[in-house]
């Protein structure tokens, strides 16, 4: 027996409405996997993780900075 396009669109939103609300509950549990459960474990965590990627920004620009330095000041080839 064929469902009506109105009975199809209801039950494919009552679906969407079930996998919205299990992504939320799995992204909520990542992330307290990730950070912690309490508000001051997050903000530890959280602060740990800003640091360590200011950390290698820091040191990737000035690997970048460097080797911009030392290719442009030493020449390879002389003519």
């Amino acid at each position: 027996m064929k469902k009506n396009k109105l009975e199809r669109s209801q039950s494919f939103k009552a679906d969407m409405q079930t996998i919205k609300k299990e992504d939320v509950r799995k992204l909520q549990k990542s992330f307290s996997q990730f950070f912690g459960s309490s508000s001051d474990e997050i903000k530890k965590n959280s602060s740990k993780l800003r640091n360590k990627v200011y950390f290698i920004g820091f040191i990737a620009s000035v690997f970048f900075v460097a080797a911009i330095f030392l290719t442009k000041n030493i020449k390879f080839v002389e003519f």
